[in-house]
């Protein structure tokens, strides 16, 4: 009996395992000289406004296990999007060789390109990765997010306009209305 369900159990876990989707990484590895830069973003998906940064793993490639530290100071990290960028510091993660960050907030969406240059131990290095796009909350925000305050200051002044342009409107009408009336009752003495 217990052979029985001992089979039942790996067979489910087998077709488990089949059918589970797969989950790929948006971290992109891309060669560096000797060594393996594995590239991308903090948080996925990437949001507008929301705090996130490079993160950044180097290795050697035959031993990618192993990181490499103390990069923080040969190597630099450039963002680009379109034709603007920003140079920020890697701040290598404590306790865990060959991790570093750069954080920062994208501001727009869209596509951006992290550079990599410097040197990794006297290796010169020059890489750019376009990581996921960065993308609006969207589809993902639940319940659906409030306006900001700038949106809701934008819709008081144009709701204003409408008030201004609506109160014109009324005074040109009531100045035309007395005026129709004054000649009116001019037209009716002018008769008498």
């Amino acid at each position: 009996m217990s052979r029985v369900l001992l089979r039942a159990f790996g067979v489910l876990l087998l077709l488990g395992y089949l059918l589970a989707p797969l989950t790929a990484s948006a971290h992109e590895e891309v060669e560096c000289g000797s060594y393996s830069c594995e590239i991308g973003w903090v948080n996925e998906p990437v949001l507008v406004g929301e705090r996130n940064g490079l993160v950044l793993f180097v290795a050697p490639k035959d031993k990618p296990e192993e990181g490499v530290a103390d990069l923080e100071s040969t190597l630099k990290f450039t963002v680009e999007y379109g034709s603007v960028s920003q140079s920020y510091d890697l701040q290598p993660l404590e306790g865990e060789p060959g991790h570093y960050t750069a954080p920062f907030i994208p501001t727009r969406e869209g596509q951006y390109t992290f550079h990599i240059t410097g040197t990794i131990n006297d290796e010169t290095i020059d890489v750019k990765v376009e990581p996921e796009e960065v993308v609006t909350a969207g589809t993902l925000a639940f319940p659906e997010a409030q306006p900001s305050a700038a949106e809701l200051s934008a819709q008081l002044a144009a709701a204003k306009v409408q008030a201004n342009t609506a109160q014109m409107v009324a005074i040109v009408g009531a100045v035309l209305g007395l005026v129709g009336a004054g000649l009116s009752l001019y037209g009716l003495m002018k008769k008498k």
